[in-house]
């Protein structure tokens, strides 16, 4: 279950499949979603929308998801976005990268859904305690 209904999460993911499947998915826990097929649509959208929360590939086309992660840390419209990396690069020195980078947390593919929908509340939760928002 989505910690507050509405909470936009922008994905960005150049497999159409996978995409979907992490649409359907997000929709159906009561996400709104915005997809996007690269890295360069992808930063646009974030800035120009500022999500709740971005779902980040590494190998996408026109900009590599290293450099999408870093150019929205750096942003002041997006530089408290939550970011989550979900890669098949599963190697220790990328996931360090990714981290080091601004990530938030990182998620290799193949994964289980129930894991990301609960890391994704887990990420909320923490952006909604460190703005002093109260829970009830």
């Amino acid at each position: 279950m989505a910690i507050e209904s509405e909470k936009l999460i922008l994905i960005i993911e150049d497999e159409t499949d996978l995409s979907k499947l992490l649409e359907f998915h997000l929709q159906h826990h009561g996400f709104e979603t915005l997809v996007v097929h690269d890295g360069m649509e992808g930063l646009n959208e974030a800035i120009h929308r500022t999500p709740d929360l971005v779902i980040l590939d590494l190998m996408l086309p026109k900009i590599h998801g290293l450099e999408v992660c870093r150019l929205l840390r750096n942003s002041p419209a997006t530089r408290q976005v939550p970011i989550l990396i979900l890669s098949a690069l599963h190697t220790t020195a990328t996931k360090i990268r990714g981290l080091d980078m601004g990530a938030d947390d990182y998620m290799t593919k193949p994964f289980e859904f129930a894991e990301l929908i609960s890391r994704i509340n887990a990420l909320l939760r923490r952006q909604r305690s460190e703005a002093g928002v109260q829970w009830n």
